[in-house]
Formats: C-alpha cells, structure tokens, sequence
C-alpha cells in the first residue's frame, strides 16, 4: 500500500510538472515571437524609411537641377532675350521633369517676370513670400524649400523651391522658382504599397506636415502630434499617439539629405503585432488542450494503477489456493463444476490452448468459444468428454490439436476425471493437459522419411531399369549409325536412296541424344568423352545464367584457366557447372554476389579434399562462391547424399549434388567444401588435366560444304543475337551461302541501323531471348515500319506462347536453336522468295 500511494504522489508530481513545463514553454515562445515580431517591424519600417527619403531626395535634386541650369543660363545672357524666348527657354527646361509644375522667374522687387507655361492667372507679386526674403537676404542659402502655400499661380497647394538670381557684379537680381505640387508628391507616393494600418508622412523639420499618405486633409501640425525627427544612431523607431484615431503607432523616421525636411513611415502597433496575436491565441488553445491531456492521464494512470491493486490482490490469493497444485507439475490444469457451470483455468493450462490471460473464463462456454480446435478434432473431443460423463469410460484420455494466436496448431494431450454423487452423476472434472507438438512432430517426421525412402526405392529400380534398355539399345544403334554411315558414303549424292539415308542418320542422331539422356539420368557413366575447354564451357554457363538472376544479385568471374582441357562429356559438364551456380543462387534468395574462379593448378603433394583425394598432378579448379547465410553441419554431412535435400516439399530432388558427385568422381576428380565462421560457402571442383597434346585435338570444326543447298544472290540480311560466337558463326555460315550478313549485338544498335536505311536489309534473322527488347518486340517495330519484310525469329525454347508471339508481330518463321546448316539455308530462302513484292515497291516508303 505505502508503494502505492508513492506511486500516485509521483504520477500527480510528474502530471503537475508537465502542465508548468508546457505554461512555461508557451509563454517563453510568446515572448521570443513577440520580440520576433517588433524586430521584424522595425527592420522593415526603417528600411522603408530610408528608401523612401532616397527617393524624395532623388526627386529633389532633379528640380534642382533644373533651378541651377535656369539660373546659369539666365545670368549669362538669358535675361537679354525677348520675353517671349525666356518663356520658350523655361518651358524647355521645365518639360523633362515632371516634379516641376510651372518654373518662374522673379525680378528684384519680387515680381514674376516669366513662367515656363501659361497659367491664366496674372503675375503677382510674390515679395512677401519667406523663400524671395530668405534668397535677397543671404546670398549663400542656396537651394530653399518653402512651407507648404497656396500657389499665387495657380492657387494650388505645394512646395516653392527656389534658387537666387545674381547680376555680372554679384548683386541680387532674382529668384528662380520651381512649384512642385503637393497633388504631385501625393500621386508618387500613393504607388508605394505600405501595408495594412500604414501610413506615409513628409513633415517640414519644425514638424509642418507637407504630405500623408493616405491623404489627410490637414497641411498644419497635427494638434498633440509629436515633433517628428529623424532616429539617433542605434535607433529605429519610436512610439506615439497619433491624434487623428487614438492609436499608438511605431514610427521610422529619415531625413531627406541635407534638406529640412523629414520622412516618416507610420504604422498601427496592433496591427504590426497581428501575427504575434495570432500566435498567443493559438498557442493558448494548444496549452491549455494539452493541460487537459495530461490531467486526464493522470487521472487514466490513478485508475489503472488502483485496478492492478485489486488485481494483485486477487492474483495473490489465487497463487496461494493453487501454490502446491502448480508446483508438482509442469501441466496446465483445469477444473470444471459441471452443477454449477463454472471453470478454474490455470495460467499454463491457458498458454497451452492459446488463450490470453486477461480473458475472461467463467463458464464451459467461454472455455469452448476462446479454445480453437482443429476441425478434424472437435467431434472426437466432444464424444470422449461425453462419454466420460455419462459414465460409459473410466477417464478422460485424448489428443488434440488447437490454434495459437500465431497461427501454429499444437498438439495437446489432456487426461481427466470426474467426481460423481452416489447416484453416479457428474458433479466436478478434473483435468490435466500436456503439449506433445514435439513427439508428434516426430512421427511425422518420420513417416515422411519412409515415404521418401519408398520414392527413392522406385527412382533406383526406375533408373536401373532404364540404364539398362539404353545400355543394350544403345549396342544396337552403333550398329545401326556405324553401317548407316557406310551406306551413306557409297550412296550417290543427290539420290533418293542418299536422301533415305541422310533421314536416317538424322533420326539415328535423334536417337542417341536420347540414349545420352536416359543415361544422364541412370547415371551409367556411359557418356560420350572428348576433350572439353572447361574456360569455354563456364562462360557459356555464365552467359545461360546470368538473365535468369534476380536484379539483387551478381556475377562476378575470374577465369584464367586459358586452354586447359577435361577428358569428359561436354553436357555433364556443363550440368556440374550449372548445378553448382543454381545451388548457390538458391541460397543467396534474391540478393548477393556469386562469384566464379578458374584456375590451373599443379598438385605436388597428395591432398585429401572433403569429398576425394587429389592425387599429384596438374588439375583445373573451379570455384562458385556465394554469400548465402552458410551451410549447417549436419547438411554438410549430408549434401551429396541421394535424395537429400533443404528444400520444402515439392521444390526439389535432392538429385542434383549427388548427380554432380558422380560425374565428378566418374572423371577422377574431386570436391571441397569450405563453409561456416561467418566466411561465404565456396565450393570447389577439381577435374584432371589432359595433357597438351592430348587437349590439342578438341577443337570445333569448321562449318560443313554448301554444296546443293539453297543460296543467295547478294542479299543483306540483318543478324541479331547477343551471344557473339553464335552472331559470327550465322554470318560466316550466310556469307558461304551467298547473302551479305549484318550482325547487331543488340536490338536497339540494330533498330538504330534499320532506321538510317529502312531499304537496306533484305531479311531479319534475330534471336529471341535478348537483353532489354524481345526479338519479337523488334520485329514488331521493324514490321510497323516496313510490312513486307521478312522476318525469323530464332530460340531455344519454343513454345505456343512464343509462337503466338510470333504471329502477333507478323514472324515468318521460328527457329529452334542450334540451327542446322541446311534448315538455315531453306528458311531464309524461302522467306525472301516468298516476299510479295520486290523491295521498297510496298513497304510504306
């Protein structure tokens, strides 16, 4: 009780800290934004400031220099001219600056003697304005900027700005005078976009108002306005009451150069802190939401925490009642009073069954709807425990299998008993129950093994079986090949009875792939040995391989073997190499490096490998390396048994290994394994080599005579195939046959060519396994644009879907790779004869 009541203090003294710590957070944010905030508005206010008096002082020094250039020009002769010419001469002046409403010039006594333009108003006397005294009196004031007046001129509001008028002796002769209208510096400034609650003022240095934007009405000193002069150095704004609404503004103020005059921007206080407004408001919400989320967790916790008191409590009396009971076995128990429909489920007797403990068990029911049994187990369940209750069997004995929350079935053994009245009714079962997945697993296991055991019984007798007719057939169809070819060389070439015969070798050749098929499979070690270029054969391996590989995973190949040779069978070769690299593949999933060493390497010493001995000698080495998780011991034990295998049920033999145990020891080598330690499984294959002169016979004949086979007559025909001994073998084997062959090593550097010169190829011949685009793919895109030319599509593996294709992109033929000498030679034959028209007469071009 003591722990829990600390506890509680600590729950409400965390819950009160994280309401202070979030207040205090809000309210130190707010007052960062707040601070924010203003610097921004007097960042923004002083910068305007100081633009906008650049501005005026650019606007002012243009009507000075007019005033300059009108004064020079009128003390150097311009005051002899004819009234007339001075007027045309201010007019001129005055046209290019638009500040300037009318330029006038006054004479010594103070009358306007010319103006730049006529106003309709007489010229007027103007002696008793400040700027004529102001310019009489001091011969150095220079540029003079008058208070705001009603213009005599015009009688419109505005700035006289003036400059003195001396004679040739230096004595005051005039004023020049330039009117800018307060209408003019209105208009300027109304084009500056100065924000909501701002405002524009050009005051005199005496605080005389001259312009507000937005306009005012008022031209004197506001009444209670403040003085405005330009900010002491660090200063940006200040802060007054603006008489004309109430509000406090913040103001920036600059002056106009060296001129009395005084520009300042103005702007509402709240309206500037508007954001910051916003801001508190928001955050306020945010606090105070969030104080309530906290009060109701604490609250949340308070309550949670006095149900686990009680729950304790009870869970304490529970143990105590069932200590002992629980103690003397690792089961799971139940009791059910069978009167009162009530249960007691112990804590493992739940975990057996998969029922959570916080679900609640008061009845047989609620035992029943939370226990998932096996559908092929309920019935049997229900009779025994039916049965035992009517008293017609002595205990309860059963298996059963009931679903986890996983989704894993387990085996459950349950035995039971009941207690009975003296009338032989039930009143109370007792129960015990036992997990028994793992012997059942067993057993299954087991059954399994005698099953594959049976399979692989039927595989041997099968294979034997077969070995045997291929051994004797095979007798029978040397003789059969040897006396053929003998009838084949004395028979006259182009005879009926020579084509007999060649038909005859051709299903005699058919047949003996066959044997070696069978032969293959009964493992008879009977296969056809030559001498083998084991580099060849590799990367032949690795060209089959390499398009197949999920895009996760690589080849990497080292091979430097050179011409090293194997004395053995060239397609049980090539069934080592793969199966190897398949294995490996396997392992990696679909991600990793495979990785291909080849080497010659001379043995000096005898050398005891994993599985075989190597003897002194020169051997080739091949390597295939994954990056698989490794091999377990007890599968390395077991790799090259028959019929063993990782895999899962259907997936695989378990041939495959044993297979390549068996060519490799047939040819007298042997293999190593090398796993485990966190390093990647590398297994090794060593085979002997022959020697030189021996090895220097394998070779690959040159393609046959073309003699009586169909031929070309100079037309070129486009190759694609990426394998590049295959694409040179087709355009040797074309060029003996009269065509002009093309070879492309893929579809695009092929396309590419075709459209330079659609009318250049005469025929296609294209595989159809290529990288990136189909061969059916191409001759689609070649027939779009040329739909009479004649296209063959070669593979491997021709099946109907290909076939299908075929017809689909317009294919003339389908070849199934290798090709013969002969079956090429009719095939592209007759395609180009068949063609409809002769080239470009309806090829859409």
């Amino acid at each position: 009780m003591r722990t829990g009541a600390r506890l509680r203090r600590r729950i409400v003294a965390g819950g009160a800290l994280l309401i202070a710590a979030c207040i205090g957070s809000a309210l130190h944010d707010g007052w960062r934004l707040h601070q924010q905030v203003v610097l921004a508005n007097e960042r923004e206010l002083g910068n305007l400031a100081k633009a906008l008096a650049e501005q005026s002082l650019h606007s002012l020094q243009a009507v000075d220099v007019v005033l300059r250039d009108t004064e020079r020009w009128y003390e150097t002769g311009g005051a002899a001219l004819p009234d007339q010419a001075v007027s045309a001469a201010l007019a001129s002046r005055a046209v290019g600056v638009p500040q300037v409403n009318v330029l006038t010039i006054v004479d010594v006594r103070g009358m306007q003697r010319h103006r730049s333009r006529d106003t309709g108003a007489p010229m007027a006397d103007v002696s008793d304005r400040p700027y004529f005294n102001a310019q009489r009196e001091a011969p150095d004031t220079g540029l003079f900027i008058s208070e705001p007046v009603i213009t005599r001129t015009e009688g419109r509001p505005g700035l006289v700005v003036s400059r003195r008028i001396d004679d040739t002796t230096g004595a005051f002769a005039g004023v020049v005078t330039a009117i800018v209208t307060l209408q003019h510096l209105e208009g300027m400034y109304s084009a500056i976009e100065l924000g909501n609650g701002s405002s524009l003022l050009l005051t005199r240095s005496d605080g005389t108002l001259i312009v507000r934007q937005p306009a005012s009405t008022r031209r004197d000193r506001e009444p209670g306005f403040p003085k405005i002069v330009p900010p002491k150095p660090g200063d940006i704004v200040a802060r007054a009451l603006d008489p004309t609404d109430g509000r406090t503004k913040l103001i920036s103020a600059a002056g106009v150069g060296t001129h009395p005059l005084i520009l300042a921007v103005m702007r509402d206080e709240e309206e500037a802190l508007r954001p910051w407004y916003d801001e508190i408001w928001s955050s306020g919400i945010r606090t105070v939401l969030l104080t309530l989320l906290v009060m109701l967790t604490v609250a949340g916790l308070l309550y949670q925490l006095r149900r686990l008191e009680r729950g304790e409590r009870a869970l304490r009396q529970s143990e105590e009642r069932y200590a002992m009971a629980m103690e003397a076995a690792n089961e799971g128990h139940a009791e059910w009073n069978v009167t009162e429909d009530s249960v007691f489920i112990s804590d493992r007797w739940r975990a057996l069954h998969g029922i959570d403990a916080s679900v609640a068990l008061h009845t047989s029911a609620d035992v029943l709807r939370c226990t998932q049994l096996h559908p092929d187990d309920a019935a049997q369940a229900r009779e025994t425990i039916e049965g035992h209750l009517a008293g017609r069997t002595h205990a309860v004995e059963l298996e059963y299998r009931v679903r986890h929350p996983d989704g894993e079935w387990r085996w459950i053994r349950a035995r039971g008993r009941c207690v009975r009245n003296e009338a032989g009714a039930a009143l109370r079962l007792f129960g015990a129950a036992t997990d028994v997945s793992d012997r059942k697993s067993a057993e299954a296991d087991k059954a399994r093994l005698e099953a594959r055991l049976q399979h692989a019984r039927r595989l041997e007798a099968l294979g034997t079986l077969s070995g045997g007719i291929a051994h004797d057939f095979n007798n029978i169809l040397g003789a059969i090949l040897g006396f053929g070819e003998l009838a084949q060389q004395q028979a006259e070439p182009g005879s009926a009875m020579r084509r007999h015969i060649d038909h005859v070798m051709q299903a005699g050749a058919r047949a003996r792939l066959l044997v070696r098929k069978i032969l293959d499979f009964s493992r008879s070690g009977v296969a056809e040995r030559v001498p083998v270029n084991m580099q060849a054969l590799v990367e032949e391996v690795i060209s089959m391989l390499a398009p197949t590989l999920p895009s996760g995973l690589r080849i990497e190949a080292s091979l430097h073997s050179g011409g090293a040779a194997v004395m053995g069978d060239t397609t049980q070769l090539y069934q080592v190499a793969m199966n190897l690299c398949t294995n490996a593949v396997q392992a990696m999933g679909e991600k990793g490096l495979l990785n291909l060493r080849l080497n010659r390497v001379d043995v000096e010493r005898h050398r005891q490998l994993h599985h075989g001995d190597l003897a002194p000698g020169a051997y080739v080495c091949l390597e295939v390396c994954d990056s698989g998780p490794g091999i377990a011991p007890d599968v390395l034990q077991r790799m090259f048994d028959p019929f063993f295998t990782t895999k899962k049920v259907g997936e695989g033999t378990g041939l495959g290994l044993s297979v390549v145990h068996g060519i490799v020891t047939d040819l007298g080598g042997a293999i190593d394994v090398a796993t485990g330690g966190g390093r990647p499984t590398v297994v090794s294959v060593w085979l002997p080599v022959l020697p030189a002169d021996a090895s220097g016979q394998a070779g690959t004949e040159p393609p046959g005579g073309v003699e009586g086979f169909p031929r070309g007559n100079g037309e070129v025909v486009m190759i694609v195939d990426d394998e590049q001994p295959l694409l040179e073998l087709t355009e040797e084997i074309l060029a003996s046959l009269g065509y002009e062959p093309a070879g492309f090593g893929t579809s695009e550097r092929a396309l590419a060519a075709f459209e330079a010169d659609p009318l250049r190829f005469d025929a296609v011949l294209t595989d159809e396994m290529l990288p990136g685009m189909s061969g059916t793919e191409l001759a689609a895109l070649l027939r779009a644009r040329r739909p009479q030319l004649p296209i063959v599509v070669m593979s491997g593996k021709v099946n109907v879907a290909l076939e299908q294709r075929a017809r689909d992109a317009g294919v003339a033929a389908v070849l199934h790779k290798p090709l013969g000498l002969q079956e090429l030679a009719e095939c592209v034959a007759h395609v180009i004869a068949a063609k409809a028209a002769p080239r470009g007469a309806s090829d859409g071009e």
